[in-house]
């Protein structure tokens, strides 16, 4: 995982927290906060603008790197 550091942030979970690439989003704080904190991760940092269907989709931490991945690639 490349953004993992990004990763618990958006999630606001602690590094003694043991994620892996196939955790799923439910299993950790994956809900409408998480989802805001999301947004606005992409909005401050790619000045991005993402909707929830962009991220309706995604259900493990690999889903959500891959997608903070091609944010950084259309930056």
């Amino acid at each position: 995982m490349k953004n993992l550091k990004e990763i618990k942030k958006i999630l606001e979970i602690s590094t003694k927290n043991k994620i892996n690439s196939k955790t799923n989003l439910e299993d950790l704080n994956w809900d409408s906060l998480a989802m805001i904190n999301l947004i606005t991760f992409a909005n401050k940092k790619f000045k991005k603008r993402i909707v929830g269907n962009d991220i309706s989709s995604l259900s493990t931490i690999q889903d959500l790197d891959n997608f903070i991945l091609k944010l950084k690639k259309k930056k």
